[in-house]
């Protein structure tokens, strides 16, 4: 019987041996995998907070980007007003300016338009009021030899300063025409004086 009961005392401590082995074993395995598990737990926080880190700069470079165009749109609203009103000052100057003034302009524009013959000079509306007899006179007298300038009864509405025709040509010199097809030159000319911009 001390053989069986040897053998029971054997086969109870391998089970016991192998029970230690199984215990150390399986905490093992729940240390290694409570590790990984917090490496991955980890791992993925700083995913997190790098994505989190991305969007927040992203989110700033969006908001940083949408104030600079929002600048940049009422700096270009302030100067396309400025220049309205520039251009709008200028205008009101050209239409107040005297009968000598005047006379000198409708002179020196005579003299660039390369007319022979008979033309016809319009007057603007805004402008009929240098057209007296006496500056007629002037006009005529500063178009000769080479044209015949006859002074017409109408009038170009809504304008100042005059048109010059011969047949089918015509030269503008209305202030408003000649403002406008200044101005794109003008307009980067004064912002670049106004703004000291190169």
């Amino acid at each position: 019987m001390s053989d069986i009961t040897n053998l029971t005392d054997k086969i109870t401590q391998d089970a016991q041996k192998k029970q230690k082995q199984y215990i150390k074993k399986a905490q093992r395995d729940i240390e290694k995998n409570e590790q990984n598990r917090k490496k991955q737990i980890e791992q993925q926080l700083e995913e997190n907070i790098e994505k989190f880190e991305e969007k927040r700069q992203s989110d700033v470079n969006l908001k940083i980007s949408d104030l600079h165009l929002t600048a940049r749109s009422q700096i270009l609203a302030a100067k396309q007003q400025l220049l309205r009103e520039l251009f709008a000052e200028a205008l009101k100057r050209l239409r107040t300016m005297s009968a000598k003034e005047f006379n000198q302009f409708v002179t020196s524009n005579l003299k660039q338009v390369d007319f022979n013959g008979d033309v016809e000079m319009v007057v603007a509306q805004n402008s009929i009021d240098y057209a007296t007899e006496e500056n007629k006179q002037v006009w005529q007298e500063a178009a000769v030899p080479e044209m015949n300038l006859s002074i017409s009864q109408n009038t170009v509405p809504k304008r100042g300063g005059f048109l010059l025709r011969q047949g089918e040509i015509e030269y503008n010199f209305t202030f408003e025409a000649m403002l406008s097809t200044s101005e794109e030159e003008l307009s980067s000319e004064l912002l670049n004086l106004i703004f000291n911009e190169e």
